[in-house]
């Protein structure tokens, strides 16, 4: 089946780097350079014309990436959709994040307070081992700052997809310090361990759910 991976918010294919769908053709959906103002549905329409949907498809999506694959799942109609380490809507939010929606923070983003805030963003994604720092620093490093301001906001203005997403697997580590899973609703594939960075950190692991996920009718 050919497999759609979207990535995290300022991340890129390289977030995938160790996961094994073998079985699976998989194409990566990095991001669009958007304008401003653009919401999750932009974003959806814009990758969803990358999808060839004339033939079985799933869309897997990580963090943000998982919010897009829900709105792209209205204009795809894949077989399967798979978030990992994701949302469903405002309600799985902690209360930290539903405050700042509507208040734009993304605005006041510079280049310094990005690099001061690198050490405790890495610490709520689970990124502590060198090898994960190095990637988190390089995909962070790598986004334009007018790109992230983009994306941010696009998260925190999302409202959820329009309608929940019929036979949606949510897979979800038990350690995520960013999206804790005391407030991801039911069902949801429960990863012992898994931080936030678990795609990556327990890439096996994540791996074989989402392999699992496809195999599912």
């Amino acid at each position: 089946m050919d497999c759609y991976l979207v990535p995290g918010l300022g991340a890129d294919h390289r977030l995938f780097a160790r996961l094994d769908l073998r079985g699976h053709a998989v194409h990566y959906l990095d991001w669009p350079e958007m304008p401003a103002d653009s919401t999750m549905r932009d974003f959806a329409r814009r990758m969803a014309a990358r999808v060839d949907t004339t033939v079985a498809h799933a869309l897997i999506g990580v963090s943000m990436g998982g919010m897009v694959a829900q709105e792209m799942a209205a204009l795809t109609r894949p077989e399967h959709v798979v978030i990992v380490s994701s949302w469903k809507g405002v309600d799985e939010m902690p209360w930290n994040i539903r405050m700042l929606r509507g208040s734009h923070p993304e605005r006041y983003l510079r280049p310094s307070l990005v690099r001061a805030a690198v050490p405790v963003v890495r610490w709520q994604m689970g990124a502590e081992a060198p090898e994960d720092m190095a990637l988190f620093d390089a995909l962070i490093g790598s986004i334009a700052l007018e790109q992230l301001k983009v994306q941010v906001a696009a998260v925190l203005g999302w409202p959820g997809p329009a309608a929940p997403v019929h036979g949606l697997v949510h897979i979800h580590g038990d350690e995520d310090r960013l999206m804790p899973i005391d407030l991801i609703k039911e069902p949801v594939v429960r990863v012992e361990g898994g931080t936030h960075f678990m795609v990556h950190t327990l890439a096996e692991r994540v791996g074989g759910l989402i392999r699992d996920a496809l195999r599912a009718r």
